[in-house]
């Protein structure tokens, strides 16, 4: 079993690079079959392999990261934002935490998050979090809302030297008010722009299994930005048949989205449109 592909890992059933949305990916082990040697913890084989190209090269692609590569200026965001985050700066307290150290309050704010949700089905125990934690080397933000001295919400971070990426974030349902999201954007956002120089701070690419709000909110009140790139998807030899023969059904199938497995078939068929840059429906 193959875990260990210079720029490539496994990653819910697929193969996706580790390098910057920025660098060029190590193409080699798709060209000499290797990526396909790269396996789950499981032993689960991968059924495709995904990598991007040309970073933000202008043009309407399909698929993008989302970024915000410009020093932060308060003045940038509209009046009646300003005002929102000076809010919340009043009210919240943030600070870089010890994520092993504070464990317990970054668990009470994902669970009081999550079930909050609807139909949550992949929730993470306790136990397997901590563990999380204890490995992922990232750096935690947590603010606290000043009148009780809770943790409000908490921001993880994959700090890269001269780029970072948001990797995840929880906030507390029941201390929204004290506007946690917005008192940490702040303050990443005036850390790794203003205070390190970084070239970008990067929330995410593109969302194909479902929508999301978030992007909207961080472009619309931070001034993120749509770096678009070319996608490529490479199958596994006996997916890419199958993928070939299902793609010209890819509208009927998407009568059937309510159904988890068709769901998820559909993902995949999505990101095929995009990579072929198929504008025909």
């Amino acid at each position: 079993m193959e875990n260990n592909i210079l720029g490539w890992i496994y990653y819910n059933h697929a193969v996706i690079t580790t390098t910057a949305p920025h660098e060029e990916p190590n193409l080699k082990p798709l060209l000499d079959g290797s990526i396909w040697n790269l396996k789950s913890s499981r032993g689960n084989k991968p059924l495709l392999a995904r990598y991007t190209t040309d970073f933000d090269c202008g043009n309407d692609t399909g698929f993008w990261f989302i970024i915000k590569d410009a020093p932060f200026k308060m003045e940038d965001l509209s009046k009646k934002y300003k005002k929102n985050v000076e809010r919340a700066l009043e009210r919240c307290e943030v600070r870089r935490i010890d994520a092993v150290a504070e464990f317990d309050d970054i668990y009470d704010v994902y669970d009081a998050a999550v079930d909050n949700y609807q139909n949550v089905d992949n929730k993470t125990s306790k136990e397997g979090m901590r563990e999380g934690v204890k490995k992922d080397g990232l750096e935690y933000w947590g603010a606290y809302d000043k009148k009780t001295g809770k943790m409000a919400g908490w921001m993880s971070c994959s700090n890269n030297g001269d780029w970072t990426e948001t990797i995840s974030a929880k906030y507390h349902p029941d201390l929204l008010s004290s506007r946690p999201s917005d008192a940490i954007h702040y303050t990443i956002l005036n850390h790794y722009l203003n205070e390190l120089g970084q070239k970008y701070i990067c929330s995410g690419s593109r969302s194909l299994n479902h929508k999301t709000n978030v992007q909207d909110y961080k472009i619309h009140n931070w001034k993120f930005r749509q770096a678009f790139c070319k996608l490529h998807i490479v199958y596994r030899k006996d997916i890419s048949i199958l993928i070939k023969l299902i793609y010209p059904f890819r509208n009927l199938l998407k009568k059937l989205d309510n159904i988890t497995a068709v769901h998820q078939v559909n993902s995949v068929l999505k990101m095929e449109e995009i990579a072929r840059g198929d504008t025909s429906i």
